[in-house]
């Protein structure tokens, strides 16, 4: 019972996926979706799947039923009916997928809405990976027959790259090219890597045509999507002699020019008073800093602002300041009045930023927003009010915000935004998947952000705000919920590992700030009581550290440190290093739930840490302790780590 718990927060365990082969076309079978399906082994697709949106661009979960699943060498095939509903709206789709040897790979829906039924989009999804895609020439065949070469760029699209699609190839390598043909609707794409999506989402309806619209009751309509595989590569048969068991190696290297960013632990003003009581432990994250969000529209109190600067002084980790405008005009009144507020309770921040509210919501390129400050306005305010303060700019939610709003340089001494990995889908895989599409990110960030430091989070599995709907997502029955208010794994050895995942992923981009948690609440470090069941936790002692603590005293230990060059080629690995006091300090996280055996080059005799499910007790009820505690690990040593673990070394003898 408790070794779900650990790992990912809940103990509802996720459905097996069913592994399906025909000659050299594989794809796994995953609660109706086919994921991952690849050709000779390569990727071609990521994913192929039938989604419903509601108005609220809500996602209902499918009730399969008639499932049925048939292999044999020439071919694989997959039907059910789906039924959808929302609230007493019930559509229904009897859908199938057939893959064949020769390269084939046909999806057929019949969609029958039992009632009337709403809807912003209903039919096929096909995912393309970003390897193979980014930065190739696609043919597009459009809807009128017309074919244009489209270069995917390298910069993430604010919106949709490619619209009005009938038919679109891409070549995963030479000689190999992947069509995909879609019938019964117009499709466009999307780039998914806006929020943190590794993929590009090719999908029907078009965004711009008027939604929700209608389904009516009765009224059939059917949807294809046709796959041709053309491989002109000459294969040859290779004896397979790779030892799934045999460790993979890291290879732990010498110090670069990068530095490492400085971390900081989100602090929503409304939580500053109940941090208060956690105040001991956040002491211990020396090197870190907090980031306050203060917003008046919100119910946020300058009683707020006096219990975040009374945790400052009881945990001596400094503030930096975010602010959320209701102005539509002129900013100055209350940028100035923050300004009195922290002066009046002795905070000196580290930086300043000012976003107008309505920018937490997300506006579709090109279409209206409402009034809102100007953000040279906001700056000149910010640097008349903060003076010699850094004031930045950028989206107080996500890349896509950013992305689709950008400030104007000139603006701004640096930028922020955040990203959330539950946007579009909340399954264990995709949340870590979404560290493949953090290198793009902050690539296209950089191209915005030009010289100026980059500032990024608060991060989390969950959802702070949702820019797409009324708010976050309730989740009473502690589930894998799409931009939840309170995600399980958040509190979990899961979370634990991402958080290591993201930050390697970030870190040889020279990232100014990462900032991730909270003191306590959904995205807390520490555990306090909460509105809200949380299994295991509920039943301990109170102010017992979450694993996500445990990442966070480790990475704001390597604040502003140099980082250290490190391979580790196995994708379910991720690593973390960086010298101090000419040791070197390694952190590497299993991305997968199976155990990983694990051999570490170039890093001399060290002194070893564990987080995983053996020790996940330890950890949370005595984090003292458990951070003291130790073993040795000879130099050049091999260790497995269980899933989701996180494991830190310190060498124990001066870097060579």
């Amino acid at each position: 019972m408790s070794r779900p718990l650990f790992l990912t927060g809940t103990a509802s365990l996720e459905p097996p996926v069913r592994n399906l082969a025909a000659g050299a076309l594989s794809a796994s079978y995953d609660r109706g979706a086919l994921r991952w399906v690849r050709w000779h082994g390569r990727e071609i697709l990521r994913g192929l799947s039938f989604l419903v949106r509601t108005p609220g661009w809500g996602t209902p979960d499918a009730e399969i039923s008639e499932l049925e699943i048939a292999e044999d060498t020439a071919q694989f095939s997959v039907g059910y009916t789906a039924r959808y509903r929302n609230g007493a709206a019930i559509v229904s789709a009897r859908i199938r997928f057939t893959g064949t040897a020769v390269g084939t790979l046909d999806a057929t829906a019949t969609i029958l809405p039992e009632t009337d039924f709403e809807t912003n989009r209903t039919g096929f999804v096909v995912l393309h990976p970003l390897d193979g895609v980014v930065g190739r020439e696609l043919a597009v065949e459009h809807a009128a027959g017309s074919t244009e070469a489209f270069v995917m760029p390298e910069a993430i699209s604010p919106g949709q790259p490619l619209f009005d699609i009938r038919a679109i190839t891409h070549s995963p390598e030479p000689g190999l090219s992947v069509a995909a043909r879609f019938e019964g609707d117009v499709f466009e794409m999307e780039d998914h890597r806006n929020w943190s999506d590794a993929s590009f989402k090719t999908y029907s309806r078009p965004i711009g045509l008027p939604y929700p619209y209608r389904l009516a009751a009765g009224t059939p309509t059917r949807q294809s999507v046709t796959v041709t595989i053309r491989d002109d590569v000459e294969r040859h048969p290779t004896a397979t002699t790779s030892d799934a068991s045999a460790p993979s190696t890291v290879t732990i290297g010498k110090a670069t020019d990068v530095r490492l960013p400085r971390i900081g632990i989100g602090l929503p003003a409304a939580l500053a008073d109940a941090a208060l009581a956690v105040a001991p432990q956040l002491s211990t994250l020396v090197g870190a800093h907090l980031l306050l969000r203060y917003d008046p529209s919100a119910g946020d109190t300058p009683e707020d602002i006096g219990a975040a600067a009374e945790l400052s002084r009881r945990t001596g980790l400094a503030i930096a300041f975010e602010l959320l405008l209701a102005a539509q005009a002129d900013p100055r009144p209350e940028i100035a009045e923050a300004a009195r507020l922290l002066a009046d309770a002795g905070i000196a921040p580290l930086s300043v930023a000012a976003f107008p509210k309505v920018d937490e919501a997300s506006f579709q390129p090109g279409e209206a927003r409402p009034p809102a400050a100007a953000e040279a306005a906001i700056h000149d305010a910010l640097r008349e009010s903060f003076p010699g303060i850094p004031a930045g700019s950028g989206s107080p939610a996500f890349f896509t915000e950013l992305n689709r709003k950008r400030p104007p340089a000139g603006t701004f001494d640096f930028i922020t935004h955040a990203t959330a990995p539950t946007v579009h889908a909340a399954d264990d895989l995709s949340v870590i998947e979404t560290l493949q599409s953090l290198p793009h990110i902050l690539r296209s960030a950089r191209a915005i952000a030009g010289s100026a430091p980059h500032h990024i989070g608060p991060i989390g599995i969950g959802a702070r705000l949702n820019p797409y709907g009324p708010g976050p997502t309730p989740n009473p029955d502690n589930g894998r919920v799409g931009l939840a208010a309170a995600d399980p794994r958040q509190r979990a050895l899961l979370g634990a590992a991402w958080h290591v995942g993201y930050a390697a992923a970030i870190a040889p981009f020279g990232i100014d700030a990462l900032v991730l948690g909270a003191p306590v609440g959904p995205f807390g470090l520490v555990s306090t009581p909460q509105a809200y069941a949380r299994p295991w936790w509920d039943d301990v002692a109170q102010g017992s550290a979450y694993p996500l603590f445990h990442v966070a005293a480790d990475l704001a230990g390597a604040s502003g440190k140099p980082r250290l060059s490190i391979d580790a080629p196995n994708p379910d690995i991720a690593a973390l290093g960086w010298t101090q006091d000419g040791r070197r300090h390694v952190i590497l996280a299993n991305l997968s739930d199976r155990p990983v055996t694990l051999r570490l080059a170039g890093l001399g005799a060290a002194t070893l840490r564990r987080l995983d499910a053996e020790s996940f007790e330890a950890a949370a009820l005595d984090p003292s302790a458990f951070r003291e505690a130790t073993v040795s690990l000879p130099a050049e040593g091999t260790l497995t780590l269980d899933a989701y673990a996180v494991a830190t070394f310190s060498e124990t003898g001066a870097a060579a």
